[in-house]
């Protein structure tokens, strides 16, 4: 948990004043697996990993010499499975609809003067803080000055140029941010303001696809159609004035795409992923009461994801005696690419380094993350023959 050598009691004391809870009880968390206490250049941060007292799990506690700086979790949004059903009992009137990307979520701000990025789960990325800086610092810096020095600008880091989830876009191709929610003293900024300052500041937000009424389940419809020929993930509905919280809605590629790329490591990936998805596509598809010959196509391409991936990892590894998943990043400065391998290390990350090379100013790292669950388990069936599930 700690590496940073802070007192327990001093721990303890942050944690009671972040987050207003007593100080037995921060004292009990201080030495828990609750929090994680980390350390990004001269910054010294503390995680939650889970949710406790009104702060959401992946809230980053920054612990400075006089105050505390607390970066609140970015608040889970409620997926729903029958549109009919939610959208009416849970808006008010109108509702905007914007793409939700297939990405990772970012929280940008500034704490004593510089640009940081936290993932979604409250960890400081230096590759993302690296890349945010050189893309959009200034405009990030402009917004949050004029905003209030304590607001945050949240995203979706999308491309293939990143760590955690690869996925192609054609208008972000390797790496950008898109921005989906201005956050200033801790309340979304109402959205057709929010528009407005992302453009007056240069930056570029998630798609809005439309307004409609609560009651337009077709218009929905449309929307989400538009999106499956198009082979993109969902929309993200929210209240235009925020006065409730947003809901999610995926598309059927994105459910069974998704599927797939977690059948390629079914131990470590798989179980998680299968069951989820099947419940969004077993209730789309009888709110939407496909055809047939419909749900034919669909369950061909859902039999497909579940099992070819799956047996092309097994094929692979009983040539090469491993699954990982490959990934690239360039870096400007050789002192980003040290820091974010010592940030991975520091998580606990399982990867090796295949390359590191030095083109025209850029340093390219090579490397894999290792899927070692799904090693152990091939290796122990195709050993014994024998399943490790009942």
């Amino acid at each position: 948990m700690v590496y940073t050598g802070l007192d327990e009691n001093y721990i303890a004391r942050i944690l009671s004043e972040a987050l207003h809870i007593k100080p037995r009880r921060a004292l009990s968390l201080a030495s828990s697996r609750s929090i994680r206490i980390l350390r990004y250049r001269n910054i010294t941060y503390i995680v939650l990993r889970r949710d406790i007292a009104n702060f959401a799990e992946g809230t980053t506690i920054i612990v400075g010499e006089k105050d505390h700086r607390v970066i609140p979790g970015y608040p889970h949004i409620k997926r729903i499975l029958l549109p009919s059903k939610a959208l009416p009992s849970h808006f008010i009137d109108k509702i905007v609809v914007e793409e939700k990307m297939n990405g990772y979520n970012v929280r940008v701000f500034i704490y004593e003067g510089e640009i940081y990025a936290a993932t979604r789960g409250g960890y400081i990325c230096p590759y993302t803080t690296h890349r945010v800086r050189e893309s959009y610092g200034e405009n990030i810096r402009s917004l949050i000055e004029a905003s209030g020095e304590t607001s945050i600008v949240a995203g979706e880091v999308v491309g293939l140029q990143n760590p955690y989830t690869r996925y192609y876009y054609p208008e972000a191709p390797n790496w950008d941010f898109f921005v989906f929610d201005i956050i200033r003293d801790g309340r979304r900024v109402p959205h057709y303001d929010k528009y407005k300052m992302i453009e007056e500041y240069g930056l570029k937000g998630v798609r809005m696809l439309g307004v409609i009424s609560k009651h337009d389940i077709d218009g929905l419809y449309r929307i989400m159609d538009d999106l499956e020929k198009e082979g993109r993930e969902g929309v993200v509905m929210k209240d235009p004035l925020n006065r409730v919280e947003p809901l999610k809605y995926t598309t059927s590629a994105t459910n069974i795409g998704d599927i797939s790329i977690g059948m390629r490591a079914p131990f470590d990936e798989g179980r998680h992923f299968i069951f989820p998805r099947l419940l969004r596509e077993l209730f789309m598809y009888y709110e939407r009461n496909y055809s047939p010959e419909e749900i034919e196509s669909k369950a061909r391409k859902l039999g497909e994801a579940l099992i070819k991936p799956a047996l092309d990892s097994i094929n692979r590894f009983e040539r090469e005696k491993a699954i990982g998943e490959s990934f690239e990043l360039p870096f400007s400065d050789y002192e980003f690419l040290e820091e974010f391998i010592d940030y991975m290390i520091r998580l606990g990350v399982d990867f090796s380094v295949i390359s590191i090379e030095k083109n025209e100013g850029v340093t390219l790292f090579r490397g894999v993350k290792w899927m070692r669950e799904t090693q152990r388990m091939f290796e122990r069936i195709l050993s014994t023959g024998v399943s490790p599930m009942d």
